[in-house]
């Protein structure tokens, strides 16, 4: 009987709780939906935080200030953003948790730990509204970057240093093969096929020529050929007289916290070698993911490839804020822009 009891009044006390929820939710101007953060680059944190309502300029409230930063907003509920707030802090090397609570104003507050200190360690915070054109919700953006940013390699200027140099550049899958797919439905052929056409516009402003193993969303081989013979026709793709062969993809994985970017060499290739060193480290210094190194692999198209050769997985399509940054075609242009520079260094070091 008093388990029963028991039982009776923890069904009443999740139901008041619920009414309690949905009271303070319906009577808020806006509801928190949920939050991102992940790097744009090695000193660039970018916060995403998704809501449904009326925010205006009056309602926020930023302030950062040693290695806090606490977002205050009148007249919001937190909606589930407690229950899902720490799967989606990617940025590990600046915020160190994230906290809800209310002050003495019952304003809500985002209380972002940082491992950073923003003035010892010259950093700012600016706040701006996100597009999200199409959508049901609103979204406002908080960069968190370093004030005096270190400059990226400097990008080659185009300036015909890779006149006359042949480069085949393969966009992975493709056709009736979509390649791994993304929690938002992305899937990884449309990914690599913009980064490689926008690669091979930054070569050929640069005076290579490029050898793009498909141009369009097209099976190399035919839709109804078997894997064996769909990955020759991309090695075949390549002349006899190619010097370079990269073959662009997308990681994915089971476990949607799996993140970073990785860069694949046969192994016995001395140049090969030197050529995924290469875009490892442009990657990392463009695209300012988790680096998971450079590693040897028997993948067909470098295994078989008659130059040396790379295949490069840009980021994990599977997690959930790198899938947003690798639809972006900002995001999609820096990855070309640091294939470019490896492959400038490649032949000018």
């Amino acid at each position: 009987m008093t388990k029963k009891i028991f039982g009776i009044l923890t069904l009443m006390l999740m139901f008041c709780l619920t009414i309690f929820s949905t009271a303070e939710a319906a009577r808020a101007k806006a509801e928190l939906l949920n939050i991102f953060a992940y790097n744009l680059d090695r000193e660039t944190v970018r916060i995403q935080i998704d809501y449904r309502g009326r925010l205006d300029a009056a309602d926020i409230d930023l302030t950062a200030s040693g290695e806090l930063m606490t977002l205050s907003l009148n007249d919001t509920a937190p909606g589930r953003i407690n229950r899902i707030i720490g799967r989606n802090i990617q940025a590990k090397n600046t915020i160190g948790n994230v906290s809800v609570n209310r002050d003495e104003s019952n304003r809500l507050q985002l209380n972002f730990n940082m491992i950073i200190d923003f003035e010892a360690d010259g950093y700012t915070a600016k706040i701006s509204r996100g597009n999200t054109e199409g959508t049901t919700f609103s979204r406002m953006i908080i960069d968190v970057e370093k004030i005096n940013k270190t400059s990226p390699r400097p990008k080659s200027s185009v300036s015909g240093d890779l006149s006359g140099r042949i480069i085949v550049l393969d966009a992975g899958h493709g056709g009736s093969d979509n390649g791994a797919i993304g929690p938002s439905g992305l899937t990884e052929k449309e990914v690599t096929l913009g980064v490689a056409l926008k690669t091979e516009q930054l070569l050929a402003d640069k005076g290579a020529e490029v050898i793009m193993t498909r141009r369009y969303d097209v099976d190399v081989a035919s839709p109804n050929a078997s894997n064996t013979a769909e990955l020759g026709a991309r090695v075949n793709k390549a002349p006899g007289n190619a010097e370079i062969f990269i073959s662009i993809h997308c990681n994915a994985f089971s476990n949607p916290n799996s993140n970073g970017m990785e860069t694949f060499y046969y192994a016995g290739s001395a140049e090969s070698y030197r050529l995924a060193a290469l875009l490892n480290e442009e990657l990392l210094n463009y695209g300012g993911l988790n680096n998971r190194g450079v590693k040897s692999a028997n993948f067909y198209v470098i295994k078989h490839s008659r130059c040396p050769s790379s295949l490069i997985e840009l980021a994990f399509i599977t997690n959930y804020e790198e899938e947003r940054l690798l639809a972006s075609d900002e995001y999609q242009e820096k990855l070309a822009q640091a294939i470019v520079a490896a492959v400038d260094r490649f032949f000018n070091e």
